[in-house]
């Protein structure tokens, strides 16, 4: 094929050093061992909004300007889907995440885009009466009329369907599957699908047995309420947890993506069943990883640690050498890996194709502001710890194989040696302040600084119904 298929796996919160263990992970590292094998990717951004925004791109947050404080998605370059679709491709999307939605303007240039939380299309979205009405009662209000509608029926059953079942059984990793499943059996070539899995996103609740397969030995495996799982609840000192607690996050963690990979299992064999895979550019990866009790924290927010920032990076497919890859690249790159794929033209475009052996000098990212900044944690947890009242800060960071440097906007500067000190434990910045000047210097040539006005925090304009299930997920 001229043009081959593209299919974009991101497992959302999927930390690169789980994904790569073949004991929780084994159809993907199966699959794996004829594909390209990135082992320091690293994402732009901490999480989903911005990384998705960078995903879809190229550029940093600096750039697309898509966080807490902008968090609609309306970028001034032409986005990834977009350009596909001026090439050639059908373009098709599925996502099970609130963020990466048509509400905050991830649709553009897809011919499709379908997110779990509906059950049917065709039916009026109750999430968007929110954005006119916030008391309940004037939402039933309005919405009311909707239903007597040609899609009433199936307005009605979206609704229930979000407040009832979405999430019940998993995160919607089933339902993902089966509609990719039928689009590589239907679609037209050349096509772009990109799909969003929520899985291991907290709440970690596997189903079935999954958890029994991935406990250590001598563990009896647990069950989500045998160990608090309110991260914030354990960052402002309200509940405390020790290590033991920990292990069996770390277990439902990998439990989570061991259910993920039977999913994912099911997929690569459709892909095979129907002759697609050899003209297919199968890509893997993740938007960014989690804190399991790492650095005292829960989640992704408030840090740019690599805990966060390095990301699984798996490329299969026509003109991609198989093998393992040991220098740096970001998951921006992937912009122009895909347009190149595709035969678009790239020019001027500061990415790059990853497809041979990259090896970037450093690579980059930003925090600009927390979705869920210490205001909202002090409504709700009253007087905070000090080391938690420092976290309402931007941050940007640069990495190289050796060093990497995090700056704040509050002034902070952590300097850490992640060749010696891969856990980032020992801050050497003062110590090392010739390497301090040179990063400063690389990093503002990289980003822009990030000012106190983009910093200060406001509540995202978007309706109640998908503001609560983004304050669910430990997001505001």
């Amino acid at each position: 094929m001229n043009q081959p298929n593209i299919l974009l796996i991101v497992l959302d919160t999927a930390r690169a050093s789980r994904v790569y263990d073949a004991d929780v992970m084994p159809n993907l590292n199966s699959f794996a061992g004829e594909a390209a094998v990135y082992h320091n990717a690293f994402t732009t951004a901490p999480w989903s909004l911005s990384s998705h925004a960078s995903l879809f791109t190229g550029q940093y947050t600096s750039d697309h300007r898509t966080h807490a404080n902008t968090p609609q998605f309306s970028p001034d370059t032409p986005t990834l889907a977009s350009r596909l679709d001026g090439a050639g491709y059908e373009t098709l999307a599925y996502s099970n995440n609130f963020w990466v939605s048509p509400s905050f303007g991830f649709d553009s240039g897809f011919d499709e885009y379908h997110v779990g939380w509906e059950l049917f299309d065709g039916g009026e979205s109750f999430a968007e009466v929110g954005k006119e009405h916030t008391d309940l009662a004037d939402q039933l209000r309005a919405f009311a009329p909707k239903l007597a509608s040609s899609n009433g029926l199936k307005t009605l059953a979206n609704a229930l369907f979000l407040v009832t079942l979405w999430d019940r059984y998993d995160s919607g990793a089933w339902r993902t599957t089966r509609q990719a499943k039928q689009w590589v059996r239907n679609a037209d070539d050349p096509f772009f699908m990109f799909l969003n899995y929520h899985e291991p996103h907290l709440e970690y609740d596997p189903p079935g047995s999954y958890t029994t397969e991935v406990a250590p030995v001598g563990m009896s495996p647990p069950e989500a309420g045998d160990v608090n799982q309110e991260a914030w609840a354990y960052v402002t000192g309200e509940v405390e947890m020790d290590e033991s607690d920990f292990r069996r996050l770390r277990t439902l963690y990998d439990a989570e993506l061991r259910y993920l990979d039977s999913r994912l299992g099911e997929l690569f064999e459709t892909l095979g069943s129907e002759g697609r895979l050899e003209d297919t550019l199968v890509v893997v990866t993740s938007d960014h990883g989690e804190n399991l009790g790492e650095h005292d924290l829960m989640a992704h927010q408030y840090c740019l640690y690599d805990t966060l920032l390095h990301v699984p990076l798996i490329v299969r497919g026509p003109g991609v050498e198989p093998g393992d890859r040991d220098g740096l690249v970001e998951l921006r790159d992937l912009y122009r890996t895909l347009l190149e794929t595709a035969g678009c033209d790239t020019e001027g475009q500061p990415t790059r194709d990853i497809r041979g052996h990259p090896d970037r000098e450093a690579v980059a990212a930003e925090y600009w502001t927390p979705p869920c900044p210490t205001t909202e944690l002090r409504d709700t947890y009253g007087d905070l710890p000090e080391r938690v009242q420092k976290f309402d800060r931007g941050l940007q960071a640069v990495r190289t194989q050796e060093w990497k440097l995090v700056l704040g906007t509050d002034g902070s500067c952590q300097l850490y040696n992640v060749l010696e000190d891969p856990d980032e434990l020992t801050e050497v910045s003062g110590s090392n302040p010739d390497v301090v000047e040179e990063l400063t210097e690389r990093l503002q040539t990289r980003l822009d600084p990030i000012t106190t006005d983009h910093h200060s925090s406001t509540d995202p304009d978007v309706s109640p119904v998908i503001s609560n299930r983004l304050e669910d997920l430990g997001y505001i």
